[in-house]
C-alpha cells in the first residue's frame, strides 16, 4: 500500500472550508461524497474507519485497541539523515495503551503508557495548543477535510506511509522535499475513531522511498521540526540528547497517520506507478 495522492475539488470543498457541519447537514454520506469528488481514487486505508462518524452527543469510547507494528513509529532523527543510501532502524510503539509518539512529543507531561492510558478529554479537550500550533480532533471524514482546507486552502492532497509489516530496518533510496506547509493527522488509539490533526509552525515534510530489510520497496513520510521549543523537554533530551529549541528534529509518520500538503508540492512525485 503506497502513498495516496488526491487532488481536492475546489468547488465541492469550499463548503467544507466554511464549516464542517455543512456536509453532514446535506445528508450525503462521507463515502458517497468521496466518490463524487474522487471517483477513481480509493479512500486511503488510514481514513476508511471515519466512514461511520460519531453521532452528535454520543460519548467517545476512548478505551484502547490492539495496534500493529506499522502504526506508530517512535524513531526520531536529524534532517541530515534524510539522504539516499542512509540505513536506519525504525522502531514502533508496542503495548495496549500506546498513542502516536509523534503526538506525545508535544505533550508537557508524558506518562508511563505501559500502565496508564490517555483519554479523549486529555488529548482533545483539555490540552491547550502549544505556541505556533493549530489543533483539531476530527470525528468524521468531512470535518477532517474541512480542517485541512481551512489551513492549506482548497488545492490540496493527502499522503500516507506504508511501512513493511514486521520490518524495522530500512535503506533510503530517494528523498523529496514537500515544502513547509502541512497538516498532520494522527489516528488515536481509541475504540472510537478520532484523528488528532494539527498544523505546527516551523515544519518541513519529506517523501522518502525506502527498501526494507527483506527487500520490500515502500515509502514513508518524514516530518522535520525546525522549532522544537514546544516539544517535551525531558523526552527530547532522552531520545535525541538535545535541548528543545536547538537542533531541528525529524520523525516518520506511521500507517495510522496522514499528511495534507498543497497539491503543487508533489506535482512530479508520482512518475512511477504506486500499487494501492
Amino acid at each position: 500500500m503506497g502513498f495516496r495522492c488526491l487532488v481536492i475539488s475546489i468547488s465541492v470543498l469550499f463548503a467544507l472550508a466554511l464549516g464542517g457541519e455543512s456536509h453532514a447537514q446535506s445528508r450525503v454520506s462521507d463515502e458517497d461524497y468521496w466518490k463524487a469528488v474522487w471517483p477513481n481514487t480509493p479512500i486511503p486505508t488510514a481514513l476508511q474507519h471515519l466512514l461511520n462518524p460519531i453521532a452528535s452527543g454520543v460519548e467517545i469510547h476512548d478505551q484502547p485497541t490492539q495496534i500493529d507494528d506499522t502504526e506508530y513509529p517512535k524513531t526520531f532523527f536529524y534532517e541530515h539523515d534524510l539522504h539516499p543510501g542512509k540505513t536506519m532502524n525504525v522502531q514502533f510503539s508496542k503495548g495496549l495503551y500506546k498513542q502516536p509518539a509523534t503526538l506525545l512529543a508535544w505533550l508537557r507531561k508524558v506518562r508511563d503508557t505501559d500502565k496508564e492510558r490517555y483519554t479523549f478529554d486529555e488529548l482533545c479537550t483539555k490540552r491547550e495548543p502549544i505556541d505556533g500550533e493549530h489543533k483539531f480532533c476530527a470525528k468524521s471524514l468531512g470535518t477532517l477535510i474541512g480542517f485541512a482546507v481551512s489551513k492549506l486552502g482548497k488545492n490540496i492532497q493527502v499522503l500516507s506511509s506504508s511501512f513493511a509489516n514486521k520490518q524495522e530496518q530500512y535503506t533510503m533510496e530517494g528523498v523529496q522535499n514537500l515544502g513547509d506547509k502541512a497538516v498532520m493527522c494522527h489516528g488515536l488509539n481509541f475504540q472510537t475513531v478520532v484523528f488528532y490533526c494539527h498544523e505546527v509552525c516551523g515544519t518541513r515534510a519529506f517523501m522518502v522511498s525506502l527498501v526494507a530489510g527483506d527487500g520490500t520497496k515502500t515509502q514513508a513520510l518524514a516530518i522535520c521540526h525546525s522549532d522544537t521549543s514546544g516539544m517535551n523537554h525531558e523526552m527530547l533530551r532522552q531520545i535525541m540528547g538535545v535541548d528543545p529549541g536547538t537542533n531541528p528534529v525529524c520523525h516518520f509518520l506511521g500507517t495510522k497517520e496522514i499528511l495534507w500538503v498543497p497539491n503543487l508540492a508533489v506535482d512530479t512525485a508520482y512518475q512511477t506507478e504506486v500499487v494501492l
